[in-house]
């Protein structure tokens, strides 16, 4: 009885580890619908925030995702939902502008909306 809590609880410890573990690389990610800011989590400066705005169409009411991690000391930008190829790759573009000391340093995102 004691060896099946004891595996559940070292899995939750471990569960815990890898969330932390994602949320330290994590630099910031935002939620958009219809080319407004519903939600944001973590550091990224305002010009970028304000490019990335422009760059996506407002008329579009699905819910997307835009993450930006840490991988091998490069900002690396994900997507989830549904967004042209070009305006994702856009959106690397725009985030290539900026040196990962300048992300890292940014303030957080206000929670203002537009």
């Amino acid at each position: 009885m004691a060896e099946p809590m004891a595996l559940f609880v070292f899995a939750l410890f471990l569960g815990a580890i890898a969330l932390w573990a994602r949320r330290a690389r994590t630099l910031f990610e935002i939620e958009i619908r219809s080319g407004r800011l519903q939600r944001a989590y973590g550091r990224m400066p305002q010009g970028l925030l304000n490019d990335f705005l422009a760059v996506l169409p407002r008329n579009h009411e699905s819910r997307l995702v835009i993450h930006c991690s840490v991988e091998r000391d490069r900002a690396r930008l994900t997507t989830r939902g549904p967004i042209a190829d070009d305006s994702a790759q856009r959106l690397r573009n725009l985030l290539g502008l900026w040196p990962l000391a300048r992300l890292r340093a940014a303030p957080q995102i206000r929670a203002q909306r537009n």
